[in-house]
């Protein structure tokens, strides 16, 4: 997964839906966004809800955030609720409250979206949480100088019962760079609460950036060489956001204007798209992988795809495992494979060998962005992986309809 270091991110609109694809070195999709249409994700979208009922038993509340819409949000005594009812009296969430709520998690099938309170303003460099003071840093946050100047500067008392993670984005950054920002998203939460306390109940205070800028944001800087779009519209929402906030990149955009052949054409975006789809995904060594999503867990079985003979089995087993968990890294980002993901390696006696897979495995799977984790690899080669629910997975976003 290395060669998506110099990528492209193609940005296209179809039947109303907003496609974006980052393509790696090789032209060849790691991720698909779509934005519009019904299956469009709310995950940061800010509303001020209504407490609709306390269901004791499982700690939990229901909450109306918009007309008819209704969340799931968990009971927490460390969370910190901004309640907007006039007159409300201290206590704990009651029924009725009026409250400013995030979606954290969006609608799998029958499952309501999760809504929370704690809720996360995400920058370039930084992100604002509400409720946890301080300041802290991502895991990836590998520059103990720049750490050490951002403790030292950084004043609490500035802030209200907020607090800002450092993204591994700001590695690289200037320090008041990175202080701008703290204060710009401060100015922001300070807005948002202003409006939670004088617009309607119901209504959205916040609507979360687009996929395709999100891209962008969460992209290291020399992540894609490229971005690409022949929407009039997008193309300018793009380069004012780089113009103020990442002026360095404003180069790498191109407006693509070529009447005779699309854009979706141009990067093969619907083969891409439909290829994202397909159970079955072919390995350069002639072996295969099948994905197949059920209703528990996604299930991946690796193939050899052709005879082998006996003499040197174990190795091109190992050669086959080895190509499948680089293929599988993508896949599971590419299509937003989330939960229990069970994969059937082909089996090989050999601890050494299936060590080095493991290990393998896990260093593909440190580019992804959605927590992973490796569970471990049973006697059978069966390989147990958890990657937190958060967004609906490709197929249940994208309809054939939709590239037609």
């Amino acid at each position: 997964m290395k060669d998506q270091k110099k990528g492209r991110l193609i940005i296209t609109k179809k039947n109303q839906i907003t496609f974006s694809l980052l393509l790696n070195a090789k032209g060849s999709a790691t991720q698909i966004n779509l934005d519009g249409g019904k299956s469009e994700s709310l995950i940061g979208n800010i509303y001020i809800g209504r407490v609709d009922n306390i269901v004791k038993n499982i700690n939990a509340a229901f909450i109306e955030y918009a007309p008819g819409m209704m969340g799931y949000y968990r009971l927490d005594s460390e969370m910190s609720p901004v309640f907007t009812n006039p007159g409300r009296r201290p206590g704990p969430v009651r029924k009725g409250d009026q409250m400013i709520v995030q979606i954290a998690k969006d609608a799998i099938k029958s499952k309501e979206p999760v809504l929370t309170s704690e809720i996360n303003l995400t920058g370039k460099y930084v992100v604002l949480t509400v409720g946890q003071t301080g300041i802290h840093f991502s895991n990836k946050f590998k520059n103990p100088e720049l750490k050490k100047i951002l403790q030292d500067q950084y004043d609490e008392s500035s802030y209200e019962n907020i607090g800002f993670i450092v993204r591994t984005n700001a590695m690289f950054a200037q320090p008041e760079q990175i202080f701008e920002e703290m204060d710009f998203y401060n100015d922001l939460w300070l807005m948002l609460k202003d409006c939670g306390l004088y617009n309607n109940c119901l209504s959205q205070i916040y609507q979360a950036p687009p996929s395709y800028m999100v891209n962008i944001r969460d992209g290291y800087d020399n992540l894609m060489e490229e971005i690409i779009t022949d929407d009039k519209e997008i193309y300018q929402n793009i380069r004012s956001y780089l113009e103020k906030y990442q002026p360095d990149d404003v180069e790498k955009l191109r407006f693509y204007d070529n009447p005779n052949l699309s854009l979706h054409a141009m990067f093969n975006l619907d083969r891409q798209i439909l290829e994202a789809l397909q159970k079955r995904v072919w390995l350069k060594s002639g072996g295969f992988i099948v994905i197949e999503p059920t209703e528990a867990l996604v299930s991946i079985d690796v193939n050899t795809g052709k005879y082998i003979s006996e003499k040197n089995a174990e190795d091109e087993y190992l050669k086959v495992n080895l190509e499948a968990a680089a293929e599988i890294a993508r896949q599971m980002l590419l299509r937003n494979l989330s939960g229990i993901i069970i994969v059937d390696f082909i089996n090989m006696r050999s601890d050494a060998y299936k060590k080095m897979l493991l290990d393998y495995l896990k260093s593909q799977l440190q580019f992804d962005p959605v927590k992973t984790n490796i569970v471990e690899m049973t006697k059978l080669n069966l390989v147990e992986i958890t990657r937190k629910k958060i967004r609906k997975p490709l197929y249940e976003l994208i309809d054939i309809s939709m590239l037609q």
